[in-house]
């Protein structure tokens, strides 16, 4: 063999393991895409988190006027109010809680299908090997899935947030419109404010 064939098959060689080495790249591309979604994904709780806190917040400031207000006239005394109240809060706190749980649990499948990644990559760093081209078509196939699949749970996570933001406008809605009527609001339109709300949540 002379020297012209053997520069041939060294740059045959090369060409296949420099393709290889660009597929692995998109891949690797992929995979570093991933860790940088599960870090915005981290703040992004943070965020939605204390943002829940704040509605909490709120809700809880206009709730406590409306039982002060109802108490001064003498129309509802307090307990009674809290005792009223209670259920359409639990039934809110409980969606806010699950809103925030899913979100949560979105968090962990990130991380889980990062480190999936990772050992993908892993089983492909022999670029040699016979069946690294079919490894490969395999993995991007399993990261196209991957990519469906978590798409939909975004999806589910970004309704029962949206559920829970309406109906939490919807509950703060009607305690501003009862605290405006200020001395005239009665026992009777807090128990119908609430049997309506009740049917809206559940």
């Amino acid at each position: 063999m002379n020297n012209t064939d053997t520069e041939n098959i060294d740059s045959f060689f090369e060409d296949i393991i420099t393709s290889y080495e660009t597929r692995i790249q998109k891949i690797q591309t992929a995979f570093q895409s991933s860790e940088y979604i599960t870090e915005s994904y981290h703040s992004l709780f943070d965020n939605v988190h204390n943002t829940l806190i704040d509605l909490k917040k709120e809700r809880d400031i206009l709730n406590l006027k409306l039982c002060e207000s109802l108490a001064k006239n003498g129309s509802l005394r307090k307990k009674d109010y809290n005792t009223m109240m209670s259920s359409i809060l639990i039934s809110l706190n409980e969606k806010e809680k699950e809103a925030e749980d899913q979100f949560l649990t979105f968090i962990e499948a990130q991380k889980e299908i990062a480190q999936s990644l990772k050992t993908g990559l892993l089983g492909i760093k022999d670029l040699a090997s016979q069946d690294s081209d079919q490894k490969i078509t395999i993995f991007k196939e399993q990261l196209s899935q991957i990519s469906e699949l978590q798409e939909m749970r975004k999806q589910m996570v970004i309704k029962t947030f949206t559920d829970f933001q309406n109906i939490h406008s919807r509950i703060m809605e009607c305690l501003k419109d009862l605290l405006e009527k200020g001395d005239h609001v009665l026992a009777k339109d807090i128990k119908n404010v609430k049997n309506q709300l009740l049917k809206e949540i559940n």
